[in-house]
């Protein structure tokens, strides 16, 4: 058992790897005079409704109320309302209101607002104005879906063929989307036949009806995309019905989901029934896991089942382990849960996996010990340094050294040359040798002059090797 260590909490599980979110931007907006075509939906365009004064008193104390939420999203929501409210006045005027927000999100959900609105009035309009006076990028293409969206509530065909005429690439294709979309969600069998009839068989286009579909009805949206004639594109449109499927009503869907589960390339379609039913239903989805023929599709849905239903119930998980007949996949799962559980309690992990095989647990010891560095590398570092060196120690000092490579390539060469293993130790060595080159191989020389007598032999034959290539610095 190793030492206790500060704060291991069992979502740490769900965040071994970490994305950064971006800020999204949206150019400033020009307000033109509006071109008042005719509208296919409506007759007539916005009207004003207030007198120049009395927008600008609405303008100020809407703009001010917005600016009062710190919730991020209730300002959200307030931003929006205001701005669907100013449509609802006369989306000329409440246009003009968009520069009086500094924030570039704050003016994308205001916009957001005014669409809303304008677009259920008057798509047209709302269209060309998107189309001719927003700068492309994410504010153009923000109005353009929400405009055709709402059209294709209305009147889908007109929408379309819209887009058809005025849009095209990637920004025409989205529009498709955004009509399939809302044309679905009222008539899905009637956007169903008309994507048939237009010839598209755009992946995208095919998954919007599907998925959309299926929050309906997701029997009807799964037989559908089972009769689509394209292999790639079956398996790919049959993802969302499945998921939707087997959260509303698990015990219909199974039988007749995984009836189909041997047709080649359904590997994805497997993941989706052991992520979705594993979080619902793990002793369900393990059934269903042990039904699938051996090979590499069993394993793969028993290595997502695993990760799933150790986040959850680590214990149960385990003793679904125990029950597996075949070797290749009890380590897979093996592997998974000890990756899992390594992030939230690694000395338990450990422990259990030194009570297994050697064979079936050296990958999850690698697994811990990286979810470990990946959590709490402070702790680890406090364990390899108070532990006597031994084979599991040298797993523990790369997966750590790992960790510290962008950040510390110091200490990640310390580490390295601690390595019992004399051929594990000089690859590890070379390598965050070979890193720090390409980032700063000033330093990496210095350090490697610095060390040089401290090295063994073998080592320093090795990094000369290195030295010896040449790097493209970052």
């Amino acid at each position: 058992m190793f030492p206790i260590r500060n704060g291991s909490l069992p979502a740490n599980a769900l965040l071994i790897a970490i994305g950064a979110a971006a800020g999204v931007g949206m150019s400033v907006l020009s307000v033109p005079t509006l071109v008042r075509e005719k509208s296919t939906v409506s007759e007539t365009s916005p009207r004003r409704r207030h007198t120049s004064g009395e927008v600008s008193w609405q303008k100020s104390a809407t703009i001010a109320e917005t600016r009062d939420h710190q919730d991020p999203q209730e300002r959200t929501a307030s931003i929006r309302a205001a701005g669907a409210e100013a449509a609802r006045n006369d989306p000329a005027s409440a246009l003009a209101l968009v520069a009086d927000f500094t924030s570039e999100q704050d003016k994308l959900e205001f916009l957001r607002g005014i669409y809303s609105v304008w677009a259920a009035s008057d798509p047209v309009s709302a269209l060309d104005y998107a189309k001719s006076s927003l700068t492309a990028g994410l504010a153009r293409s923000e109005a353009i879906g929400i405009a055709v969206n709402k059209w294709a509530g209305k009147d889908p065909r007109a929408a379309w063929l819209w887009s058809e005429a005025n849009l095209t690439g990637p920004l025409q294709e989205q529009a498709f989307t955004d009509v399939l979309i809302g044309w679905t969600r009222n008539s899905p069998a009637d956007a169903a036949r008309w994507l048939a009839s237009t010839g598209y068989n755009s992946q995208p286009l095919l998954n919007a009806v599907a998925s959309t579909w299926a929050e309906r009805s997701p029997k009807d949206a799964y037989n559908w995309a089972k009769s689509l004639p394209n292999r790639e594109s079956r398996i790919s449109a049959l993802i969302g019905p499945t998921r939707e499927w087997l959260n509303q009503d698990p015990k219909q869907a199974i039988p007749i989901i995984t009836a189909e589960l041997s047709e080649p390339n359904s590997a994805p379609l497997v993941t989706i029934i052991a992520d979705t039913l594993g979080t619902n239903d793990p002793l369900s989805a393990s059934v269903v896991v042990d039904s699938l023929p051996p090979g590499a599709i069993q394993d793969e849905a028993a290595a997502t089942l695993a990760i799933v239903w150790a986040a959850s119930d680590v214990k149960a998980a385990v003793a679904w382990s125990d029950t597996l007949k075949s070797e290749s996949m009890r380590r897979q799962v093996i592997t998974h849960i000890a990756t899992t559980w390594g992030a939230i309690d690694p000395d338990a992990a450990i422990d259990w996996l030194h009570t297994l095989p050697a064979p079936l647990a050296a990958e999850g010891v690698i697994g811990a010990f990286n979810s470990w560095a990946g959590t709490d590398s402070a702790a680890l570092r406090e364990v390899v340094d108070g532990t006597p060196a031994s084979p599991d120690m040298d797993l523990a000092r790369i997966a750590l050294a790992d960790v510290l490579a962008t950040t510390d390539i110091n200490s990640s060469l310390s580490l390295a040359l601690g390595i019992t293993a004399a051929p594990s130790r000089d690859a590890a060595a070379a390598r965050y040798f070979r890193h720090w080159r390409k980032t700063d191989d000033a330093s990496a020389q210095e350090w490697l002059l610095a060390n040089w007598s401290a090295l063994d032999p073998a080592t320093q034959q090795r990094l000369t090797r290195e030295q010896q290539r040449n790097v493209v610095t970052r």
